[in-house]
């Protein structure tokens, strides 16, 4: 003991020196591994006392190894067969194809990728034909969806993009996208931001906006003038989200409109009314009533509904939730999940966007989220929650 203490204390300076400094790294090094390693538990135990479910990540940035392109602030969703479309943040109305093509059942497991297939999606590409952002999208259940697109008609090069609200029908099989069409053209729909929209028990079509409250109503939007002259195609006004807040999202149970905005969630009791002499009872005066869930003054940035007594709801900064209507209870769903390496992510849902969630008709729900907060391309994430996990939570 004594000769190591000589010989320490007989170190040059300058060794003395570098050995505190390997020392001093080596201390910081094992600091900040300790803090990073004890974070991840803090954050992965909080979350599994926080959450019943974890979400599936099957496509974003990366996967499957070296695919770099992923999403940009997913929008709405629609699942049709074996095939899966959602809305992008910049590349339209997407197809998305099993990561393994010889996976046969693609929608209940395993990655998807980028569909580069430019016959079974819409919009996207340098120019944005005819689409570059798209928010919610509503499917009537056969072969049809309707695509709330959001993009500025000035904004884009060339002047090339046309949003609005597009009607487009769906290959369940191949997965095509034909018959593009732009409803109501000449209301100015396009200039207000759509970017929620549902299809109503009437067969009429809701649409809610970015830039202002307004909730209103296209007649008809199956019509097609070609083959029944008779019907007319006009825009109503319906009312509002509670004091005029942009609105993210629209969901029919019955007749009631639940609408999510940047400060809540809301109804439009009876939407759909008739008054005895057969006119909408909803002509402009309709302001939706704020519900009470838990979460007023947050952003609201998703909803779905299984059609009969369920809202869910993506809440920004506090995932996914379940609305029971009859109740009135607000049930956690899900923070997040897992990466197939393993690694705890929560869910980034973007505020000023509409962002999916999709409950499909096999009862599994579709999440999509974006890390960069919809600021950089690629980095949008799509989930899902399988139809088990998600009849699990009581």
């Amino acid at each position: 003991m004594q000769v190591n203490h000589l010989n320490a204390i007989q170190q040059p300076k300058s060794q003395k020196r570098e050995t505190m400094n390997f020392n001093r790294i080596t201390a910081l090094a094992l600091a900040a591994t300790v803090c990073a390693t004890l974070q991840f538990v803090l954050l992965a135990d909080a979350y599994a006392q926080a959450t019943l479910v974890q979400a599936t990540q099957v496509a974003g940035f990366g996967l499957p190894s070296g695919d770099i392109l992923a999403p940009n602030t997913p929008g709405g969703g629609v699942v049709i067969g074996g095939n899966f479309y959602s809305g992008d943040g910049a590349q339209g109305f997407r197809h998305w194809q099993p990561a393994d093509p010889t996976n046969p059942d693609p929608i209940n497991g395993g990655m998807l990728i980028f569909d580069a297939d430019p016959s079974k999606s819409l919009g996207g590409g340098t120019a944005c034909i005819p689409i570059c952002k798209v928010g919610q999208i509503a499917y009537d259940g056969n072969l049809t969806a309707y695509i709330a697109a959001y993009d500025h008609p000035k904004g884009q090069p060339f002047g090339l993009s046309n949003p609005g609200i597009h009607r487009v029908t769906l290959d369940g099989v191949n997965g095509f996208v034909t018959g593009d069409t732009l409803l109501a053209p000449t209301f100015g729909l396009a200039g207000d931001l759509p970017t929620a929209v549902a299809l109503g028990p009437d067969g009429n079509l809701y649409v809610a906006f970015l830039k202002n409250g307004n909730v209103k109503r296209i007649t008809n939007p199956s019509l097609d003038p070609n083959n029944d002259p008779n019907k007319t195609q006009v825009v109503q006004s319906v009312g509002g989200s509670p004091n005029g807040r942009p609105s993210r999202g629209l969901a029919f149970i019955g007749t009631d409109l639940y609408v999510v905005h940047d400060q809540g969630l809301a109804v439009i009791r009876n939407a759909v009314a008739l008054t005895p002499n057969g006119a909408f009872l909803c002509q402009g005066g309709c302001t939706a009533t704020p519900i009470t869930d838990g979460f007023a003054g947050v952003s609201h940035v998703g909803i779905t509904t299984d059609g009969i007594n369920r809202l869910y709801l993506a809440i920004n900064g506090h995932g996914v939730w379940r609305y029971t209507i009859s109740s009135g209870a607000m049930t956690q769903i899900s923070l997040g999940g897992l990466n197939p390496d393993l690694a705890v992510n929560l869910f980034a849902f973007v505020a000023g966007h509409s962002n999916l969630l999709q409950l499909d008709r096999l009862g599994n729900l579709w999440i999509g989220d974006d890390i960069s907060d919809g600021t950089v391309n690629f980095s949008g994430r799509i989930w899902r929650i399988s139809s088990g996990d998600l009849s699990s939570i009581p």
